[in-house]
């Protein structure tokens, strides 16, 4: 039974080399060469197959030394590891050679279309191969690089100096320098060249990587004309430069610096800022030895600062210092760079504005003062003429009353006939005795606003019935110059808290001025009231008010019309105690006008 296992193992181990050895043929490409050794492990399978069958299915007797079966087993065991090793060694040098394809390839592309100019050259300098930034960048055809020499790429100034360049790369086996090359076209550029050796199959050649620099070049001109601009700007500028440590040294000064204060360089340069160009203690006795401590301990509220300066000849300056505080990587202060401007006039002309100012104001308060009394003895003479004619409105008003009333008896014929003349004479003494009644009546009026002696009365009134009966007043005004008086009072409007006399004051100085400007057309009053207050309004179709004049149609004694051939009579005075009367009452007016067109004054009054 064991030499039973021993060949069915073998048998099994061999047939599996067969299979192992038919699979290398496709992986390794050698098909004759595993055919033949498939076929001797097939053979050798064979041979011991058939002992195994005599030993299963038959009876017979077959000579077998179980020795050299278990030879046989080991070898078969060997034969299937080796095959299976030999397997593993073709898949590890397939995927090496795959993965040093994808290198190549890569390595390739990224030579081809880097940035950089990359060109292998032979120990004479002559190209063996260029990558495409070359030909695209230089205009010469791939044909036209190889075998060129490097030294036909340079511009002709630079072409003397090739050979030290190159025996830097001989000596050391690399290089680094700058130089210019020159396209095909004869346009020329900066470049920087790296050159290295490289040794193989005994042989050396050179990789040179190429960069274009011409930016760089531009932007370290820029930066020299911009650092040639800024030590110009510093020495020469017309302020102060000054730059000293965070113990009060003096590192730097500007030329402009040194022409003020009166120094060299040599003689500056390390001397404490205290006592050179700061003295000790200023002009009006502040202690100024611990000035640069305190600009070093707050920066920020040293900023800006002024202060006295000494020069040389120990004349006293003032100069306005803005000061930079500049700190190294641990936060330390480092340096302080301050930039001063001397302002010695303008500290002088702020004095004297400052005396100016002060005699000024006390003019200003003098002055005022004696403003102050005049106004208080205007306003005492204004108050005592408003109630002067305040207290004389008995006397003014009763000798006209008395004209106007034997006047009218006179013209009713009560002390006998008169003829047509003496009654026109006489109704001519009666109309300018009313007009004279009227205008005291107006300066009584405005004479008591102005005085304060105008008290408004409080009582219930029926609005609607205060309206209608004005309208009737003014309506024969109307009538005599054919103009169409109309009235549209709102529902709303009934009985209200005022005084009624002098809201029926302000309709009719509003009608009567509506009637006094109409030649033709019409007059509309309206009224109408919501939650808060009333509104009255009067429109008229006369000659309107230039925009320019409207503001001044409320003063008093104006009128737009004031030249000596105005064809309205009047004081002027009627809308300007129409305005008082309305903003003693807590309300406002307001007018809209066209000229030619006419004329729109709106009163409001708040509902009390």
């Amino acid at each position: 039974m064991l030499t039973i296992a021993v060949l069915t193992c073998s048998v099994l181990f061999q047939f599996l080399a067969v299979l192992y050895a038919l699979r290398l043929i496709k992986l390794t490409g050698k098909a004759v060469s595993w055919i033949l050794i498939s076929l001797a492990l097939f053979l050798m399978m064979i041979r011991r197959a058939i002992p195994l069958y005599y030993l299963i299915f038959t009876k017979l007797p077959y000579p077998s030394n179980l020795i050299s079966e278990f030879i046989g087993l080991l070898l078969s065991i060997f034969m299937l590891l080796g095959i299976m090793g030999i397997k593993q060694i073709f898949i590890a040098r397939q995927k090496a050679e795959e993965e040093g394809k994808r290198s190549a390839k890569f390595i390739n592309y990224l030579s081809k279309y880097a940035n950089d100019f990359i060109i292998l050259l032979d120990e004479n300098f002559r190209f063996i191969e260029v990558n495409e930034r070359v030909k695209d960048f230089y205009g010469y055809s791939h044909k036209e690089l190889i075998g060129m020499h490097a030294s036909q790429l340079r511009a002709s100034e630079t072409k003397e100096e090739f050979v030290n360049q190159i025996k830097i790369a001989q000596l050391s086996g690399k290089a680094l320098y700058e130089t210019i090359h020159q396209r095909k076209d004869g346009s020329t550029f900066p470049v920087e060249i790296s050159l290295r050796a490289i040794q193989s199959e005994g042989k050396r050649f050179y990789q040179a990587v190429i960069r274009d620099i011409t930016e760089r070049k531009e932007a370290e001109r820029s930066l020299q004309e911009s650092e040639r601009k800024y030590r110009e700007l510093v020495e020469y500028a017309n302020s102060i430069i000054l730059h000293w440590t965070n113990d009060g040294k003096i590192t730097f000064l500007n030329e402009f610096g040194q022409r003020f204060f009166g120094y060299s360089a040599e003689e500056i340069i390390g001397r404490h800022v205290i006592g050179t160009i700061v003295p000790t203690i200023d002009s009006v006795g502040h202690d100024l030895i611990h000035l640069m401590d305190q600009i070093c301990d707050d920066p920020i509220a040293f900023e800006k600062n002024i202060n006295e300066n000494i020069l040389r000849n120990g004349e006293r300056v003032w100069i306005a210092w803005t000061n930079r505080i500049v700190r190294n990587e641990q936060g330390e202060i480092t340096e302080i760079m301050s930039i001063g401007t001397e302002i010695t006039e303008l500290k002088r002309a702020e004095e004297e504005i400052r005396e100016l100012n002060t005699s000024l104001e006390k003019r200003v308060a003098e002055r005022t003062a004696e403003l102050v009394i005049a106004k208080e003895q205007a306003e005492s003479a204004d108050r005592l003429k408003s109630a002067f004619l305040a207290s004389m409105s008995h006397e003014l008003r009763t000798p006209l009353n008395s004209i106007i009333g034997f006047t009218g008896m006179v013209l009713q014929g009560l002390a006998g006939p008169l003829n047509e003349e003496q009654k026109k004479q006489l109704g001519m003494v009666r109309g300018s005795a009313r007009h004279l009644l009227d205008l005291i009546n107006d300066i009584l009026d405005i004479s008591k606003i102005e005085a304060r002696q105008l008290n408004l009365m409080s009582g219930i009134f029926d609005l609607r019935k205060s309206i209608e009966k004005v309208v009737q007043i003014i309506s024969p005004l109307a009538e005599k110059k054919k103009l169409r008086l109309s009235s549209k009072i709102g529902d709303n409007i009934s009985e209200i808290r005022g005084d009624q006399r002098r809201v029926e004051q302000i309709i009719i100085n509003l009608l009567s001025n509506a009637v006094k400007f109409t030649d033709r057309g019409e007059i509309k009053l309206d009224c109408h009231a919501d939650d808060e207050s009333i509104t009255l309004s009067v429109t008229d179709t006369g000659i309107g008010i230039k925009p320019e004049n409207l503001h001044i149609i409320f003063d008093a004694f104006r009128q737009v019309d004031s030249g000596i051939t105005r064809v309205q009579e009047g004081t002027g005075l009627g809308l300007n105690i129409t305005k008082k009367l309305v903003e003693m009452m807590g309300g406002s007016i307001h007018v809209a006008s066209k000229l030619e067109e006419g004329s729109a004054f709106t009163v409001t009054l708040p509902k009390i």
